[in-house]
């Protein structure tokens, strides 16, 4: 991975360019004017090219070694945060520091990162106040939980129905609600057929409904007892999404080759 600063390339390269050229013309010089001198004089004039040229080498050595000590200095810290990052936090003014334009690159991409993240979590935030309002405002009674079963939202009519408080039931397992369900069994259906599954507790007819996201990967699922509500398997559109979106990167990742 080559991370340097483009200056520095840029006045190495001009460099080595005119140490090249200079080292050329002056050899060419030295030839030229070598025809009358002695053997004493001509081998002092190789003796004083190859120490200009030695010179001139050790000097580009040491700019490239410098060079190659930075790009591996940038590059280990890159792993040292891409590792820490799985941890803890990272701290741009701190951790970025050391990294010089680069660095300032990164901030400025963890600040628009960190923004976006901000607005996704308060998104999130308000999803979850309309969830409670819908849950709160419906007459059907219904319970949510995860694929293992552990309730997550219900409503004032569903406990009502159980002659229990919301509070109760969070946190809850749904077999200790239907005590006669095997719910590893039934989450494994909903999530193959991807359709509502009727089924019985306790001389109570249930409806259970899963629910998906864009990868065709079940969630949540539903119980609903006694009554029947309005249902669209959301498998297809997930699957029109997911075609969305990789023709979408496709199309970035062929924007992005073609700038290279």
């Amino acid at each position: 991975m080559l991370l340097i600063n483009r200056t520095l390339l840029i006045v190495l390269a001009i460099l080595v360019i005119t140490a090249s050229l200079g080292a050329g013309w002056f050899g060419y010089q030295q030839i030229l004017g070598s025809a009358d001198l002695s053997s004493e004089a001509i081998r002092f004039q190789a003796e004083s090219f190859l120490f200009y040229f030695i010179i001139t080498a050790v000097v580009l050595i040491t700019g490239f070694g410098f060079l190659l000590f930075r790009v591996h200095h940038v590059d280990s810290q890159l792993d040292k945060l891409i590792e820490m990052s799985r941890y803890s936090d990272i701290y741009p003014s701190k951790h970025f520091a050391g990294l010089g334009p680069l660095g300032e690159k990164l901030k400025l991409i963890y600040r628009q990162i960190n923004s976006l993240n901000i607005r996704k979590t308060m998104k999130i935030s308000a999803l979850s106040n309309l969830n409670e309002f819908l849950l709160n405002n419906i007459s059907l009674p219904l319970v949510v939980t995860d694929v293992l079963g552990t309730i997550l939202y219900s409503n004032t009519a569903f406990a009502d129905k159980l002659k229990t408080t919301r509070g109760d039931l969070k946190s809850r397992k749904i077999d200790k609600v239907f005590t006669d369900l095997n719910i590893p069994v039934l989450m494994l259906e909903l999530s193959r057929q991807h359709i509502p599954i009727e089924t019985n507790s306790n001389n109570t007819s249930i409806t259970c409904y899963p629910v998906h996201n864009v990868s065709a990967e079940m969630n949540y699922a539903i119980f609903v007892p006694e009554k029947k509500a309005a249902y669209s398997s959301l498998h297809k559109a997930g699957n029109d999404v997911v075609k969305k979106s990789n023709s979408l990167a496709h199309r970035l990742s062929r924007m992005m080759a073609k700038r290279k």
